[in-house]
């Protein structure tokens, strides 16, 4: 998808940068919440943010996190790549990413644009999602393996 950087709107990128450090180190879970939440993330109830945890600094209206998830200390979520505009004088990539409900994500996880997490899902420590994950499935690596999936242990 090709976005514009300059139809993102000036309010639309003050909001979701002025509330960036606030929502990375505020010292509760729900304030950290409400920040990303004041940046346009759409997070549902009970749902727990980490702290240093970024979510996309340009796109953040397009990440949608589920009830009841956590996103642990330091991980990253990213809608948007510049790296093809600057290295190829190609678009930017942009696309909305979707964690589940029940979404379990480890210490320094890395979520890439147009990944989506199913529900209920464990994502391992320092684990890269560069594509959907199955509901119901545990993922560990870089970039990630199944070790289980839907209840049954995934094969080697």
């Amino acid at each position: 998808m090709k976005v514009d950087r300059v139809n993102l709107g000036v309010r639309r990128r003050f909001r979701g940068t002025l509330f960036l450090l606030p929502a990375m180190f505020s010292p509760f879970s729900r304030i950290r919440v409400s920040f990303h939440r004041l940046r346009g993330v759409r997070i549902g109830p009970d749902a727990e943010i980490g702290y240093m945890v970024m979510i996309d600094n340009l796109y953040p209206h397009m990440v949608s996190i589920g009830r009841g998830a956590t996103v642990s200390y330091g991980s990253t979520i990213l809608a948007h790549d510049e790296s093809k505009r600057y290295s190829r004088g190609r678009d930017d990539v942009v696309k909305p990413v979707r964690i589940g409900e029940r979404v379990f994500i480890g210490v320094n996880s890395i979520v890439l644009p147009g990944a989506s997490i199913g529900d209920r899902t464990i994502v391992g420590a320092s684990t890269l999602v560069n594509r959907d994950v199955d509901p119901d499935s545990t993922v560990v690596g870089m970039p990630f393996r199944y070790v289980e999936r839907k209840g049954r242990k995934a094969s080697s």
